[in-house]
């Protein structure tokens, strides 16, 4: 029975994917960033540019983020729920999302530990090698739980994108930028095609209309 329950709550779930868009937005993000870091490494006006610009980086990260909510929000309010109904998720409580952020502190500290230190220090594994096998790992869970076929082409993708730029003969800060480059550009074609597909085969609801 809690099997069943599990497979209805992962089907629902499943259907925030169903118009590419938070695929679209999470391209455009890493996009964006991959941008923002080139032009740090790039500028060449005077250290306290550079400086002002790496500041204020974690700035144009929550923005980036911000930006990203919002996009999701508004096509799916204005677009994918006019076209295919509306899902109303269970709210979270205080305690869980305390609890959620301390957990993914706790990892985060954990797995830039394993790419900074552990990864290329002990165990003499490139590090972009290992951020590429890590987004891969993230999106094979996405692709198991919800049960998204086009997530496990997007991991495969992920991991030969790290092995292949880890090789490439640059400098370390401009192959990290272009595998987010990449990776980004790969999840923002994905999400477009599934956009286009979407509106191609779904018609806004009458009532709506």
């Amino acid at each position: 029975m809690k099997d069943k329950i599990g497979q209805i709550m992962r089907k629902t779930y499943s259907y925030w994917w169903v118009d590419g868009i938070v695929e679209t937005a999470m391209g455009f993000f890493f996009i964006v960033l991959a941008g923002y870091n080139y032009l740090i490494e790039s500028v060449s006006i005077n250290q306290t540019v550079s400086m002002i610009l790496a500041i204020a980086q974690p700035l144009v990260f929550l923005a980036c983020w911000f930006a990203y909510g919002r996009l999701v929000k508004w096509v799916k309010e204005h677009i994918t729920y006019r076209r295919t109904g509306y899902v109303a998720f269970q709210p979270k409580n205080r305690k869980n999302r305390v609890v959620r952020g301390v957990i993914g502190g706790v990892l985060g500290f954990g797995i830039a530990l394993v790419v900074t230190y552990i990864g290329p220090e002990v165990l003499k594994i490139n590090s972009l090698l290992i951020v590429g096998s890590l987004l891969a790992l993230v999106t094979l869970f996405l692709a198991f739980w919800y049960g998204i076929n086009r997530l496990f082409v997007l991991a495969v993708i992920e991991f030969g994108l790290g092995l292949w730029i880890s090789r490439l003969p640059l400098d370390a800060d401009l192959r990290s930028i272009l595998l987010m480059a990449c990776i980004g550009a790969v999840w923002l074609l994905s999400g477009l095609i599934v956009f286009i597909r979407y509106l191609l085969r779904t018609k806004p609801n009458p009532e709506d209309a």
